[in-house]
């Protein structure tokens, strides 16, 4: 793994090349299956022996069950076990500060994943070895399905009276703030690589690749929306 890992600021696969998978893991990560619907599956977010980690949202954590086969192991929020125990009662209690930590917690998934992407694409720019790649199948799966994962997760436990307006309103403000990611990351990337910020390239179609992640992002909210059972709005509807 290149380059020193920080705790706080561990990226999704820097944190999945320290997760052990058990056998007793929910498929893809274990040999478990689930044959109810995907939104009823018990997770470990939502089970109250999970100790969460790093994040403003439980998407990692530590499992704190003694009987548990991933006592005391980094866990990914699906990973799940069967000593799942459910919640006494909601984590959050429906206030002004509760909608407020939700709205962060989205708007923040929705940067970091386009930092992620946007970085990514730099790096394809301006590494010779990029056009050489051959992707791992399984490690991509994953990666692509952090996203919406991650999206359904903070709907399923958003306010109940969330409506599509609001959720379109969050994403619109992540957005504005992503054109500037590029510079961001060149200047990232001149750092890592010991050049002066003006040696990195940029891709030349910033707007298409911008336009295709968010699109992808827009989607995922769409079935996320769809699953929890929101009221689409008109325009949503006329779209």
């Amino acid at each position: 793994m290149g380059g020193e890992m920080q705790a706080m600021d561990a990226t999704d696969e820097q944190l999945w090349q320290a997760c052990r998978k058990l056998p007793s893991d929910f498929e893809p990560y274990g040999q478990r299956k689930w044959t109810g619907q995907r939104e009823a599956r018990p997770d470990c977010a939502t089970c109250c022996w999970f100790v969460e980690l790093f994040r403003s949202w439980p998407d990692w954590g530590a499992c704190a069950n003694p009987n548990s086969l991933r006592a005391g192991l980094l866990t990914f929020w699906e990973q799940g076990c069967w000593q799942f125990e459910p919640e006494k009662g909601p984590r959050h209690q429906e206030s002004r500060q509760a909608r407020c930590d939700f709205r962060n917690s989205f708007e923040n998934v929705l940067r970091e994943k386009a930092g992620d992407f946007i970085r990514e694409e730099v790096r394809k720019v301006n590494d010779p070895l990029a056009a050489e790649e051959v992707a791992d199948p399984e490690t991509q799966g994953i990666r692509e399905s952090i996203l919406p994962m991650m999206l359904r997760r903070l709907l399923r436990h958003g306010h109940e009276d969330l409506h599509r307006q609001a959720v379109v309103e969050m994403t619109a403000r992540a957005r504005w703030e992503s054109s500037r990611y590029w510079e961001f990351a060149r200047r990232e990337w001149a750092r890592t690589l010991g050049e002066e910020a003006g040696a990195i390239r940029l891709p030349k179609n910033m707007p298409e690749l911008e336009e295709k992640f968010w699109g992808r992002v827009e989607t995922d909210i769409h079935e996320a929306l769809e699953r929890r059972g929101a009221e689409p709005n008109e325009e949503t509807q006329e779209s």
